[in-house]
């Protein structure tokens, strides 16, 4: 059985430094904690945990690790997922954190669901196990204890860009977020394809870059308006917050949304449709894909296949933006 003294020696460091650094203090250096993980990757490492939760076989506890409670994306999935767990008898621990965490390391809950892309891919490797399997939902990884639920983002934004297609856009710009995020930079590589496979007249200088708040859709297009005297007839933008801030620097502009530019926003938050004009957008089934996810956690603890996890659907919704 490999130990803590074993991934040590591999990353050529002391035992309390492989310690320090697998449960993420910050006094170790970067560099360190990186050879550390990989070590304990090679060497299949898995920290024990506490005492008191060796002597168990299980916790009754499911993790989710998200990003941040901001924005209102997360509301209906966490609904989705805590509906499905709390109903076989499991408790839900949500964690919302950017560092790594005793709950993951110390393999404190029976399985986890992670959307959180500041949890690095390594670490995941390290503490996933057949005893704690995990479901991403933000990215792809190789490990026969780590599942994938990704959005068929690809489907979303066809959607979107057929719809805009039969409005008679064909020089249609995109607002993207940030590139640490996996959904986001899905939806803009599915962009790029569509609009090379049909001979769109897209312009590299109409692919804007955000950060997914309202706000920074507001300053990205305040600034892109300002310097272009040509704009597209249209704008999909990778969140409904953007697509938000977008729709009121057009408007502070003098033009009219969607008579001069119309945009397509994604996810359908609630207050999508309240807005004006109210916004067209794909609608994720947010708490469908919590159902989804956490259905397939519970059957992959009871010994099931769970490879091919469902997706939730995507579905455009046309309003007063388009």
């Amino acid at each position: 059985m490999t130990t803590l003294k074993d991934v040590a020696k591999l990353a050529n460091v002391g035992v309390s430094t492989a310690s320090y650094a697998l449960n993420g203090n910050k006094l170790i250096k970067e560099s360190t904690r990186k050879k550390v993980l990989q070590a304990a990757n090679e060497l299949g490492y898995h920290p024990n945990g506490n005492a008191k939760n060796l002597k168990r076989s299980k916790n009754d506890m499911i993790g989710l690790f998200i990003s941040g409670f901001t924005g209102p994306f997360f509301n209906q999935l966490l609904e989705g997922i805590q509906d499905v767990v709390v109903s076989h008898g499991y408790e839900l621990v949500v964690c919302a954190s950017n560092e790594r965490h005793r709950m993951l390391t110390e393999r404190l809950v029976d399985g986890a669901i992670i959307l959180n892309y500041h949890i690095e891919s390594e670490l995941l490797k390290t503490v996933a196990s057949e005893k704690m399997p995990l479901i991403v939902l933000d990215r792809e990884i190789d490990h026969p204890h780590i599942y994938k639920a990704l959005l068929p983002n690809d489907k979303g934004i066809k959607q979107a860009l057929k719809h805009l297609e039969d409005k008679g856009h064909k020089d249609i710009g995109f607002i993207a977020g940030s590139t640490d995020s996996y959904d986001g930079e899905t939806r803009l590589s599915a962009f790029k394809h569509y609009i090379k496979e049909h001979n769109f007249t897209t312009e590299q200088s109409a692919i804007l870059r955000a950060d997914f708040t309202e706000a920074s859709g507001y300053e990205t297009m305040k600034t892109f308006l300002k310097n272009n005297h040509h704009y597209p007839t249209a704008f999909i933008a990778a969140n409904d917050e953007m697509a938000m801030g977008a729709i009121r620097a057009i408007k502070e502009e003098g033009l009219s949304v969607p008579t001069d530019i119309a945009v397509v926003g994604f996810d359908d938050i609630i207050i999508a449709q309240y807005l004006q004009p109210s916004i067209t957008t794909v609608r994720v089934h947010k708490k469908q894909w919590g159902e989804q996810v956490a259905e397939a956690m519970l059957n992959i603890l009871k010994g099931a296949n769970a490879d091919l996890i469902l997706q939730p659907t995507m579905e455009l919704i046309e309003r007063e933006s388009t």
